[in-house]
């Protein structure tokens, strides 16, 4: 599987882990961080399978439903798990739509 980095941007939009830094930010890009990293299956006191939650965020200026659509399906793709999309939200002091959805990584 390709990165996440790899797998957000495939859908259009830059994508950079904790707090996006670039110089001027564009109108929609991707922020990700890692909630948890674990087994996701043990046998004999050894890990099978690892699992890793994240939290990825799409900020958005403007009408957004079309680009976190396609977010959904390139994660899919991906063999991504999504646990949800939760609930957005409206910075006004900055105009970016924050729209949070937890994903779930299985590593073998």
């Amino acid at each position: 599987m390709d990165s996440l980095k790899e797998i957000l941007e495939s859908a259009g939009l830059p994508a950079q882990r904790g707090v996006y830094s670039g110089e001027e930010k564009p109108e929609a890009y991707y922020t990700y961080l890692r909630l948890t990293k674990g087994a996701a299956a043990s046998a004999d006191d050894h890990e099978s399978c690892g699992r890793e939650l994240y939290r990825v965020t799409l900020f958005h200026k403007g009408n957004f439903e079309e680009q976190l659509d396609k977010t959904l399906k390139v994660l899919r793709a991906a063999d991504v798990y999504i646990n949800g999309v939760d609930t957005e939200y409206l910075d006004t002091d900055t105009g970016y739509w924050e729209i949070p959805i937890t994903i779930e990584i299985l590593k073998e």
